[in-house]
């Protein structure tokens, strides 16, 4: 369970940062709604979407034998869970949903997830200070 929990809230973090470049650059790029988009996000994905994941991957592994059958059923429920929001959540869930696949191949440590989390937070410090 830890290592579900550390690779789902680095995924987290990965994802709503493809996110808010994904939805920031198409009107031109600007920082403040680069910023504003990917911590509204993040905020969304780390409580609503980290859980929701679990329950997805629980269910499936619960419910299907084959490997293939547990990721189409998981994919679906995260497809499910994050339409709840309309179109960019199921956005959000989908690119939630590749990248905490694609960490399976890596071997993530709790200090790799505390780091990224730091320098998430730290970050918004500096532009919330920025703007004073």
């Amino acid at each position: 369970m830890s290592v579900s929990v550390r690779r789902k809230i680095l995924a987290a973090i990965l994802s709503s940062l493809l996110f808010a470049v994904i939805f920031s650059v198409p009107g031109g790029f600007e920082m403040n709604s680069f910023a504003n988009l990917y911590y509204l996000n993040l905020m969304f994905v780390v409580s609503y979407g980290v859980i929701t994941s679990l329950i997805s991957d629980w269910v499936s592994k619960k419910t299907f034998q084959s490997t293939y059958s547990r990721e189409i059923c998981s994919f679906l429920l995260h497809c499910l869970f994050g339409s709840v929001f309309l179109i960019l959540s199921l956005a959000s869930a989908i690119s939630f949903f590749i990248i905490d696949r694609l960490l399976t191949k890596v071997k993530v440590k709790w200090w790799t997830v505390c780091l990224a989390l730091f320098l998430v937070i730290f970050l918004f410090f500096k532009a919330i200070n920025r703007g004073n």
